[in-house]
């Protein structure tokens, strides 16, 4: 773990373009997104599991 966080700071502070730093806020964004929407289903599992009694998908919606 300690050689990560070396790793990522490391990364940071080699930015030198606004692209480079807009790149960065971009990919903790949509970590962010993926983290709470992880969260929520496993939320959602354990206080009301009920809710996928009948959950469609996405794509699976459209198969049937």
């Amino acid at each position: 773990m300690k050689h990560f966080i070396t790793d990522y700071k490391t990364f940071i502070n080699e930015c030198e373009t606004p692209l480079d730093y807009f790149l960065i806020g971009w990919a903790h964004f949509l970590a962010a997104i993926a983290v709470t929407g992880i969260g929520r289903i496993a939320y959602e599992l354990i206080i009301n599991p009920s809710t996928f009694s009948n959950a469609t998908w996405g794509i699976f919606d459209t198969l049937g």
